[in-house]
Order: C-alpha cells, then sequence, then structure tokens
C-alpha cells in the first residue's frame, strides 16, 4: 500500500531540519501532555541545547489543499501549553490566512510555508523581487587641446570616436573609443549619475593627412541610471516565513537574467521606473550593469557567432 501524501511530507520536513544542523529531529514523536495527562502525539520535535540549556521545538505539518486558519493555530497553541514547548513551528505547504499569521505572531509561533520547485507532488513556482540598474552612457564628446609650443591640428574626415591615436614615440594606442573604453569599464565612479569630465591622455599625436600633430585629449560624458524591477524566478527546496518574509534554503539557484529582453519589454512581469520613483517593496537582489566600450580593434570587430 502507497503511504500517505501527508506522511511522506512529514518525513520530507523532518529530513530538511535534520540536514540543517546536529540536533535531535524525531518524526511522530510521543510526549505526555502535563495539563492532559495525556500522551499527545507530535509531527516532528527538535530537542537542542543552547549554551547549557534544553530547548524543545515542536513541529506541525499541514499539508492541506487550503490555507491555515485561525481554528488550526489554536489548536497548535494549546498543543504547545501542553507538552511544555519552548517554541513551535507550524509548517504549511498552502499558507495561511491572514487572520492566522496575525494570532501566530501573537502567540509567539513561526508560521513558514514550504516551497520546492522540483517536487511533483509540492511543486512551487517562486520569484523574488529583484531591482535592477543599468549605467547608461547616455552621451559623449571628446576636447582636443593645443600643447603649448607643438603643431595642433585635428582630423575632420572621420568620426571622433575612430580617430587613431599615437604615443610620442609613434606606438598604436588605439581608436579615440578605445581609450575612452578603458577608463569607463574599469572605474565605477564614472558610472554615477551626471557629467563627468575625463582626461584620456595628456599628450598623444594624431594623424593628420602626412602629418602628425600633438593634442591633449579629454572626454565629456553624460551618464543616466535607468531602472527595471521585475519577478526573478529561482529554483529552491525550503521555506518563507509568513511573519518576516524571507526565505531561507540551503541553497537557492536564480533563472539568467538577460537585460536586453528585460529592457524590449519582452520578459513578463518587468517594469521601468521613472527615475525619481520610489521603490515601494522590498527587493531581495539588487543587481546593476553598465553599456560596455571596446578597448581594442579586436573589441571592435563583430563576433561571429555561426560555425
Amino acid at each position: 500500500m502507497a503511504e500517505p501524501k501527508w506522511k511522506r511530507f512529514e518525513k520530507l520536513i523532518q529530513q530538511i531540519h535534520t540536514e540543517f544542523g546536529k540536533d535531535t529531529v524525531t518524526l511522530d514523536d510521543r510526549v505526555m501532555g502535563s495539563l492532559s495527562k495525556t500522551e499527545r502525539q507530535l509531527d516532528i520535535t527538535i530537542r537542542a541545547f543552547v549554551n547549557q540549556y534544553r530547548i524543545f521545538i515542536v513541529i506541525e505539518c499541514k499539508d492541506e489543499a487550503r490555507p491555515v486558519d485561525v481554528a488550526a493555530i489554536g489548536e497548535f497553541a494549546s498543543l504547545l501549553r501542553d507538552v511544555k514547548a519552548n517554541k513551535g513551528v507550524m509548517i504549511s505547504t498552502s499558507g495561511y490566512t491572514t487572520a492566522a499569521v496575525e494570532m501566530a505572531r501573537a502567540l509567539g509561533i513561526d508560521t513558514r510555508t514550504y516551497l520546492d520547485t522540483e517536487n511533483i507532488d509540492w511543486k512551487s513556482e517562486v520569484t523574488i523581487p529583484v531591482l535592477l540598474t543599468r549605467a547608461k552612457l547616455d552621451s559623449w564628446n571628446v576636447r582636443f587641446s593645443a600643447i603649448p609650443g607643438l603643431p595642433w591640428a585635428v582630423p575632420t574626415n572621420i568620426p571622433f570616436p575612430f580617430i587613431e591615436t599615437l604615443s610620442e614615440d609613434g606606438t598604436s594606442l588605439g581608436p579615440i573609443i578605445t581609450l575612452l573604453g578603458k577608463k569607463w569599464n574599469h572605474d565605477q565612479r564614472l558610472q554615477e549619475p551626471g557629467e563627468h569630465l575625463i582626461l584620456l591622455a595628456e599628450h598623444v599625436l594624431l594623424n593628420v593627412g602626412d602629418a602628425r600633430y600633438h593634442t591633449k585629449l579629454e572626454a565629456i560624458i553624460k551618464v543616466k541610471r535607468r531602472h527595471y524591477l521585475g519577478p526573478l524566478p529561482i529554483k529552491m527546496v525550503g521555506f518563507r516565513d509568513e511573519q518576516e518574509g524571507c526565505i531561507t534554503a540551503q541553497e537557492i539557484k536564480t533563472d539568467w537574467i538577460e537585460p536586453a529582453l528585460i529592457e524590449r519589454g519582452e520578459v513578463p512581469g518587468w517594469v521601468e521606473l521613472s527615475p525619481d520613483k520610489e521603490i515601494a517593496i522590498k527587493v531581495m537582489f539588487q543587481m546593476g550593469y553598465s553599456d560596455y566600450l571596446p578597448e581594442s580593434i579586436e573589441d571592435m570587430i563583430p563576433k561571429n557567432t555561426t560555425q
């Protein structure tokens, strides 16, 4: 005869708590009630020592189709008093009513919901709110400054990002955009919103016709922030604390984040926030990314992804 689903759930919860620590975790325990003078059945118990003091925890498992209500919390509170438990924890597969959570909070009973994204019997779809922030290089230009006592000119037959620069000994330093890339990609201070003046080179050479001219190079960049808020699917086996609003698990694996799709509005549930909008909900993760600029000629060559 197949084992009942509720029994398998109790065994699963015992296994998880056994893996969490080294305390004694007992399934289907029996304890004599101090008030009822009757042997009481307890789904799971944990006996532990904190410092030199013995702690007795009782866990009640609820594998039911409907959320746990105040009646179930009341019955559990009575059981805890009878067995003189130091702590009570209720674990449900279907959550709790709002009143049940408030009653449990007042009675000092933890209310947890079991979350499992892989188990067929108790499969959950779990997401966490994530704030994704892009540091966007909105615009930029270049300032060419003459070096006193040296010939100065700027080529006008090529867009300024692609003007080739050379060191004083004639060694190629790469196009201007790569000089900016080496600064922008590695200095997070430049990715703060606003306008920034960047010294690209104190002294470089530029080819203008058949001659070389000397110049100082600076870039002025304007940076903006773009914020996106949305749900990120995760894989986990653990619990959601219905009173604190957090989750606990030994391992959490997030799904892929694809900023380009999010920016185009192709990922369900994600929205772009206006710059001055305050976030009304707590987010578990805040992730940031920035535009990437080439740092070499090789970076500027389109990658062939076909074989």
